[in-house]
């Protein structure tokens, strides 16, 4: 854990594991959007995918 962790949100922690639990429970579809794109690691990429379509899904249905 960095320092600088303290100071950004879940999302953006140089953790792996504590970005794609932070993505879990995200509810900001452009925000998903870029994590999905932009974020190094390929498992939080997936997670934020997932999560992405997720919500997309429960969107459509109500």
């Amino acid at each position: 854990m960095k320092f600088s962790d303290i100071f950004v949100p879940r999302w953006q922690n140089s953790n792996p594991e504590v970005r794609k639990r932070a993505v879990e429970r995200l509810k900001d579809l452009k925000l998903l959007a870029q994590i999905a794109e932009n974020d190094d690691d390929p498992g939080v990429s997936q997670a934020a995918m997932t999560r992405l379509e997720s919500l997309q899904v429960k969107e459509s249905v109500a």
